[in-house]
């Protein structure tokens, strides 16, 4: 128990980690809260596995990971590529750098699943569209030097 009382348990987030015994399982009670943070200008909770003892943020696991800009503007450059956008447009839009705007592509390219997860969620299109719009979006990419 510390200072402020006994830590809160989240029973609705599991262990990211593979090796953990307990990994993906919600409500086994070993996930307690371990802080904040801000990161991206938002507030980030962290956590800890009491079970492997292995702390994990709330990004940990997605496609946002240990990336320095927000979730939205990442969001609107692969909309704007997927609307096809080049690349260079894209980051003088959005006043980023050209490397990071093609670096947000590939790794959406290595990781569309978890994309297709985030920025579908609340949209009823079938996973075949989804896949050739990833496929535009990778062929946008290697047309304008990137990838």
């Amino acid at each position: 128990m510390g200072k402020r009382g006994p830590k809160t348990l989240f029973t609705n987030v599991a262990c990211p980690y593979k090796e953990c015994e307990l990994y993906g399982q919600t409500g086994q009670e070993n996930v307690t809260g371990n802080g904040t943070y801000i990161s991206r200008g938002e507030k980030t909770r962290r956590y800890i596995c009491h079970h492997c003892g292995k702390a994990f943020c709330d990004h940990t696991g997605t496609f946002y990971h240990d990336l320095r800009k927000d979730e939205k503007t990442i969001d609107l450059a692969l909309k704007m590529s997927m609307k096809g956008m080049s690349t260079e447009a894209i980051s003088e839009v959005l006043e980023v750098e050209p490397a990071s705007v093609k670096r947000w592509l590939a790794r959406a390219a290595e990781q569309c699943d978890k994309v297709n997860d985030t920025m579908t969620k609340d949209l009823n299109v079938p996973k075949v569209e989804m896949g050739e719009m990833w496929v535009i979006v990778k062929k946008n990419s290697s047309k304008n030097g990137s990838v």
